[in-house]
């Protein structure tokens, strides 16, 4: 649904977006990892990738029940798949030394335990990491915009080097809203909240399909969102203001 929705909004951005890589660390002898968590270009209609060293994990969107988030991150090799199993290590760190900030999140308060040494798996040119967040420690209030930081950092061991510079550390932000979306165009469609994104995702039907072509007609699909938030009250809990196209709106007035 989302990347409809991007594909659907190309038609009236005015950015633009360029990405260029870098690399710090020439390839020698040797087997070496590192992180690349790649995502779709939201400005760009075809397939183009973007690699990033921070990513923002939004736990708004998973269904109230579920109190806890299985976040795989890619970890690459640098050099031919491996004979056998190798070890690596990663590490919870407090502060950046190649990404900015510092971590806030608590161990078993927002995320469980990750232990240091990991294997990465033979004949794989990719392997994952697993990082289990907690999400009833974060408060889901739109207005506080609580998030808490996790900084990782992949550790040089005997058995496998450090691949490319900016692949050495990763920061992870989560919060239990749902944060706007990288996608999310505001001379389209007004300012972000999470209460218009649902309203975005409930347009997934048969019926609506049937009457807006989305693919072709981005303001058609604008209407359709401003049309719900004027004959339906979408009420933002705090503060307690109706959600509106343009703003919230104050109840009293």
């Amino acid at each position: 649904m989302e990347k409809i929705i991007r594909y659907a909004f190309l038609s009236v951005m005015l950015l633009g977006f360029a990405c260029t890589d870098e690399i710090d660390t020439v390839y020698e002898s040797g087997d070496r990892v590192y992180f690349e968590y790649e995502y779709q270009d939201p400005f760009y209609a075809l397939t183009r990738m973007i690699k990033r060293d921070s990513l923002v994990v939004s736990l708004g969107k998973l269904p109230d029940e579920q109190t806890r988030f299985d976040l795989k991150i890619p970890v690459k090799l640098l050099g031919q798949p491996l004979v056998s199993p190798k070890t690596y290590k990663v590490q919870v760190i407090e502060k950046g030394d190649i990404v900015t900030g510092f971590a806030s999140a608590v161990e078993n308060v927002h995320y469980l335990p990750i232990s240091e040494n990991q294997t990465f798996r033979a004949n794989e040119w990719t392997d994952t990491l697993h990082v289990t967040l907690l999400r009833r420690s974060l408060s889901a209030n739109f207005s506080k915009k609580e998030h808490k930081t996790l900084l990782l950092k992949l550790v040089e061991t005997d058995e496998l080097k450090l691949g490319l510079r900016d692949g050495w550390e990763l920061k992870i932000s989560v919060n239990n809203y749902i944060s706007q979306p990288s996608w999310w165009n505001p001379y389209a469609l007004g300012y972000y909240h999470p209460e218009k994104y649902k309203i975005l995702l409930m347009f997934e039907s048969e019926e609506f399909y049937a009457t807006v072509n989305i693919m072709n007609n981005a303001t058609r699909y604008i209407s359709a969102l401003r049309s719900y938030l004027a004959d339906n009250v979408i009420i933002d809990a705090e503060p307690v203001k109706r959600v509106g196209f343009d703003s919230l709106i104050d109840l009293y007035n």
